[in-house]
């Protein structure tokens, strides 16, 4: 959500004339602005509903962005991380070790705000939290470079999804019910277990797979992504992983019994499943089947559910990036001004999920009457205004200015 940067750290910005300026890499921002509106949908929009025919199915928000959008975000911090921590190139110790502490501080900033968020009444399961969680977590991986993190993530992506499957019973039982899936809250501080088996393992983003995404995004943010053919690249491979996890779980949920196990487990109609498989609602006990694991549904945290939203984020990202390079060619900085919206919000992305947040929270009863694509088309314009404003006038969102100075002045070495 904060931006740790979407900068480039061997380019200027086109026309600038600052000594210390250096562009932003405009297609990670463009993601990272398609991934805030994705949040946005899915919390203003229902994600299933019931057709002309009184059956269950799931709504446009459920199908493009359920699952996906968040995932998005947290493999784009970790690739703002790499960029951050010196992108396709390297830094020095000293100034790592700066890095490592300007990370630390975004972190506790970002958490506080994330409790302070949660104790909103919108209904949403706020990520933030477990988001500050991650870049602490991501600290010992700055240093390593594409190849070494690309071995760590492909082994934590393949096996974190087993260990979360085997571990989640046994957390679930240090748990009260009303906790599961909830946003962290501050007075949670206060049972310590109870938090962290809740972060990590039964929470609605828990860590320990969850943590996979940041590790991709590490390793993606240490490619030359300013250069067409890494784009393109990223964006091919990302749409194949996508494509195929979905393929597999849909051939191996069509083998006999799958299903049938499944509703059981669940217990829902053959209906009403194949609407939870895409909404990742109502799943209920569908992990006490042995075809759980065969699922792709979001938050799942099964291992098809986590290659295939990864896959996602790499396709968007690269596609993002290829969008963004092909305007800027075309059309140069006309091409660059017509993104300024999506690419302005992607930059301000703290700021605009807590002020999104906020104002679901204060004009709840204004808006609960209001059809919600209306309300959702309102905020996503409200959104991409606020990023064209930001882009225009260069600077950051409030909140993304307020944790750039605090972790600068507390990161500097005495």
């Amino acid at each position: 959500m904060t931006q740790f940067s979407s900068r480039a750290t061997s380019r200027r910005a086109p026309g600038s004339g600052g000594t210390g300026s250096r562009t932003r890499i405009a297609g990670v921002d463009a993601a990272r602005g398609l991934a805030l509106l994705g949040m946005v949908a899915v919390h203003i929009m229902p994600l299933r509903m019931l057709d002309a025919d009184g059956s269950p199915a799931a709504t446009w928000a459920a199908v493009f962005f359920s699952g996906r959008a968040s995932a998005l975000f947290v493999v784009l911090a970790g690739v703002g991380l790499a960029l951050l921590s010196g992108g396709s190139g390297s830094v020095g110790a000293p100034r790592l070790a700066g890095i490592r502490r300007a990370v630390a501080v975004r972190a506790l900033l970002v958490f506080a705000i994330g409790l302070g968020l949660g104790m909103l009444d919108t209904n949403v399961a706020v990520i933030l939290v477990h988001y500050a969680v991650l870049f602490l977590c991501a600290i010992p991986f700055l240093g390593m470079r594409a190849r070494t993190l690309g071995f760590w993530a492909a082994g934590w992506l393949a096996l974190a999804p087993f260990a979360l499957h085997l571990a989640r019973p046994w957390a679930a039982g240090l748990l009260e019910p009303h906790r599961l899936g909830a946003s962290p809250l501050p007075e949670d501080l206060f049972t310590p277990a109870v938090f962290l088996a809740d972060l990590l393992l039964t929470g609605y983003y828990p860590l320990l797979a969850w943590f996979g995404f940041i590790l991709a995004g590490l390793c993606v943010g240490r490619l030359a992504l300013e250069r067409p053919p890494v784009a393109l690249a990223v964006g091919t491979a990302g749409a194949a992983l996508a494509v195929g996890a979905k393929a597999l779980s849909a051939w191996l949920l069509d083998q006999p019994g799958a299903l049938a196990s499944l509703a059981k487990a669940a217990g829902l109609g053959r209906e009403e499943l194949a609407v939870a498989l895409v909404t990742g609602q109502r799943l209920g006990n569908a992990s006490d089947s042995p075809w759980f694991l065969a699922v792709s549904a979001p938050h799942a945290g099964t291992p098809l559910d986590m290659l295939h939203v990864v896959g996602c984020a790499l396709a968007v990202l690269g596609a993002a990036q290829l969008l963004c390079m092909a305007l800027s060619a075309l059309l140069g900085q006309v091409g660059e001004m017509l993104l300024w919206p999506l690419t302005g919000a992607g930059a301000a992305t703290l700021t605009l999920y807590a002020t999104h947040l906020a104002a679901l929270d204060l004009f709840s009863d204004v808006s609960a009457p209001l059809p919600r694509t209306g309300l959702f088309i309102a905020y996503a314009v409200s959104c991409l205004l606020a990023g064209l404003l930001f882009k225009f006038l260069g600077r950051r969102g409030p909140l993304e200015a307020l944790v750039h100075g605090v972790s600068t002045t507390l990161s500097r070495s005495k």
